[in-house]
């Protein structure tokens, strides 16, 4: 039997001296004057405004339909056009 008498390591990864330090902080970027335009072109205004409702929208390009699906209503509806889609998106479940 072999016994070794040696001093158990305190750290399971020990730290090696190294050259690398850490990047310093980016300055803050300097306050917009004016508030940013909206990315979104006006052409899809109802899609954004359902967007913004939580709703997820695209378009299906082999359908040729537009597409919205709300996870926490849990509905998924579709229409022609991006108005119809909208109007529809919005109703309440069950009304016609």
């Amino acid at each position: 039997m072999i016994v070794m008498d040696r001093p158990r390591q305190t750290e399971p990864f020990p730290r090696w001296p190294s050259r690398i330090t850490r990047p310093e902080p980016a300055p803050d970027p300097a306050p917009a004057l004016e508030p940013a335009p909206d990315p979104a072109p006006e052409r899809h205004a109802p899609l954004v405004s359902l967007a913004r409702q939580g709703w997820t929208v695209w378009f299906g390009r082999h359908t040729g339909q537009y597409w919205a699906a709300h996870t926490g209503r849990m509905r998924l509806v579709c229409a022609d056009t991006q108005e119809e889609l909208r109007h529809v998106a919005l109703r309440e479940p069950g009304t016609l």
